[in-house]
């Protein structure tokens, strides 16, 4: 009797394990599978927050097809004002002038951009192209008149820039000023159809830009670069027989040029720091004119008469 109970309860406790067994298995699967429910929840919601935000963001500008609006407006002689609008915002304006280089400016988003440019003299071709936020583009081609603005001619001396500007109408003003430091541009009142300035030049190279206006408005402008440099020594005298031209400079000369009466020009390359020259004067007047130039481009020149088998006398 005993070895049968012993028995039945083997059997019973074997049964309570394995339903045991059975129990845990299935809340851990139960368990596992909440989880995998959370995370394919979790990954839905945020795929389905993705789309809703994709979809806002895209829709937060309004569908239209109307093209960005362009006008062109004549603020004088040789001066225009681009003005472009837009309901829902314009991203870049490009405009060029005749031939040149097109020129791209961001407009940031704004619903009205304007930028005031000048024109170049003569026949004038503008073309703005707009293009608004969402890719929308339009185009204005305009033909413009522009009579020529003052004349500016720059001619270095020593250590001077000398600025004559000449108009058919009075001169209202010129500025000048270096390497686009506009903040410091000199400016200089007019009321004549002519002016002349000498500008000191600034040690090293640099880049002058003046303007002159017009009382009409019309605007010309000009840029040089500039080396501030000395003009190369230049002497010129005679032996009674010859000119003897001695040339020197600092740094190096680079050229002569040198005519004696009407006979043929001479020039020489010399990429040396001096230079002499003896010139055979002709019977009677003897009229020589020297030009000489150094690395730069800096040049002097000079000029005399000598009347040779005669007097004797030099004449300057």
């Amino acid at each position: 009797m005993n070895q049968i109970l012993s028995v039945e309860n083997k059997k019973n406790n074997s049964k309570k394990t394995k339903k045991a067994s059975i129990h845990s298995i299935v809340i851990v699967f139960s368990i596992f599978l909440m989880i995998f429910g959370i995370g394919l929840i979790g990954t839905g919601a945020y795929s389905y927050y993705k789309t809703v935000s994709n979809g806002i963001e895209k829709n937060k500008l309004p569908k239209t097809n109307e093209k960005p609006i362009i006008t062109i407006e004549r603020s004088s002689a040789d001066t225009i004002k681009i003005v472009v609008t837009h309901n829902i915002g314009i991203q870049t304006v490009k405009y060029k002038i005749n031939d040149e280089q097109e020129i791209e400016v961001k407009a940031e988003k704004e619903l009205e951009f304007s930028k005031e440019i000048t024109l170049p003299s003569g026949s004038v071709e503008l073309t703005v192209v707009a293009e608004d936020v969402n890719g929308i583009v339009n185009s204005k081609t305009s033909i413009y008149e522009v009579a020529e603005g003052p004349k500016i001619v720059l001619e270095q001396v020593e250590g001077e820039i000398k600025a004559t500007i000449t108009s058919t109408v009075n001169i209202d003003y010129i500025r000048y000023y270096w390497d686009e430091d506009v903040e410091n541009a000199v400016k200089y009142t007019s009321n004549d159809i002519k002016y002349v300035t000498q500008i000191k030049v600034k040690e090293g190279t640099h880049k002058l830009i003046i303007e002159a206006v017009d009382i009409d408005g019309r605007t010309s402008r000009k840029e040089q670069k500039v080396i501030g440099d000395m003009k190369p020594n230049l002497n010129i005298t005679t032996d009674g027989e010859n000119f003897i031209i001695k040339a020197s400079d600092d740094e190096e000369l680079s050229k002569i040029e040198i005519k004696l009466n009407s006979n043929d020009v001479i020039i020489e390359e010399i990429n040396q720091k001096e230079y002499t020259k003896y010139i055979k004067l002709e019977e009677g007047v003897n009229k020589i004119s020297v030009k000489v130039y150094n690395k730069n481009g800096i040049y002097n020149n000079k000029g005399i008469f000598y009347l040779h088998y005669n007097i004797g006398k030099k004449y300057e």
